[in-house]
C-alpha cells in the first residue's frame, strides 16, 4: 500500500507564517474568536490565575483504564462510594468511572465553565454532579479523589525550563494536595498521575501508603520538578495510587 506524502509546501508555509512578527498573538486572538473553549481559557488566565493549574482541556475517554480498574476493585466493598474527579474537564473521567461503578456518587469539579457545561450535557446520570469551582464545598468527604493531568502545565511540557517557578511552582502542588487531603476520608484513595511533581517530595507523603500498581515503563513521568522548583534530571515516577492512612 502506498502512503500519501506529507503536504510539504503547506507545512513549510505554516512554519514561515509562525515566524512572522505578531503571528502567535494573532493566532491566539483567532482561536479565542472562533472557539469558546479558548475564550474560557483566556478568561481563566486573567480572572482566576491564583486557582488555575493546568489551563488546557485535553482529555479522552477511558484515558487511564488500569487506574480506574484498580480503583473500582479497592472501592468494591462500599455500596455507593463517593468520588471526586478534580479537574474533570468535559467529564470523560467521570463517565469512565461510572461504567465501572454504576452506583457511585461522583462529583466532577472544574473551573472551566465551557467544559462543565459539556460534561453536564453528556452525562444525565443523577448520581453525577458537575460543579464549576476550584475546590469542593466545605465539609465534603470522598472515598476517592482523582487528580489526573491536573498538577501540570502545557507550557512546562513545551519548553522544559530548568525551573518551574514562573509557570507552576512546587508550592502550588503542595497546597493543592493539602486541600484535596481535607476532603479525602481516612482509608480513601488518591489517584495522582500525569503531573510534574512527586507525591514522595511532599509533607503529605508521610500519611499515605503507595499502592503496588505502577504505570508502564513507557508511561513513566520524566519531566519532574522538586521542592526547590528545579527540574530533576533523570527522575522517573510510575506510582499512581495512594491510600490515606491518617488525618493530619
Amino acid at each position: 500500500m502506498q502512503h500519501a506524502m506529507p503536504d510539504q509546501p503547506h507545512s513549510a508555509l505554516r512554519e514561515r507564517l509562525k515566524r512572522l512578527p505578531g503571528a502567535p498573538r494573532a493566532a491566539h486572538w483567532l482561536r479565542c474568536l472562533l472557539r469558546p473553549e479558548y475564550r474560557e481559557i483566556a478568561r481563566l488566565r486573567r480572572q482566576a490565575a491564583d486557582q488555575l493549574l493546568q489551563p488546557y482541556t485535553l482529555t479522552g475517554e477511558d484515558r487511564y483504564p488500569a487506574v480506574f480498574d484498580a480503583l473500582a476493585q479497592h472501592l468494591a466493598p462500599i455500596a455507593e462510594p463517593c468520588i471526586l474527579s478534580f479537574g474533570c474537564s468535559s467529564g470523560a473521567e467521570v463517565r469512565a468511572l461510572r461504567r465501572r461503578m454504576p452506583a457511585a456518587r461522583i462529583t466532577g469539579l472544574d473551573l472551566n465553565r465551557v467544559m462543565i457545561a459539556r460534561a453536564r450535557a453528556a452525562d444525565p446520570d443523577p448520581r453525577s454532579t458537575y460543579v464549576c469551582a476550584g475546590a469542593p464545598e466545605p465539609g465534603a468527604q470522598f472515598d476517592a479523589v482523582l487528580a489526573m493531568a491536573v498538577f501540570r502545565h502545557g507550557d512546562l511540557e513545551a519548553t522544559r525550563p530548568d525551573s518551574c517557578a514562573a509557570v507552576l511552582p512546587f508550592s502550588r502542588f503542595v497546597d493543592g494536595l493539602a486541600m484535596l487531603d481535607l476532603h479525602l476520608a481516612v482509608g480513601g484513595w488518591l489517584a495522582l498521575y500525569n503531573q510534574q511533581f512527586r507525591m514522595a517530595d511532599t509533607p503529605l507523603a508521610a500519611r499515605y501508603a503507595a499502592d503496588p500498581l505502577l504505570m508502564g515503563e513507557d508511561e513513566a513521568l520524566v519531566l519532574l520538578y522538586g521542592p526547590d522548583d528545579r527540574r530533576i534530571d533523570g527522575a522517573r515516577e510510575r506510582l499512581v495510587l495512594f491510600r490515606k492512612l491518617a488525618d493530619a
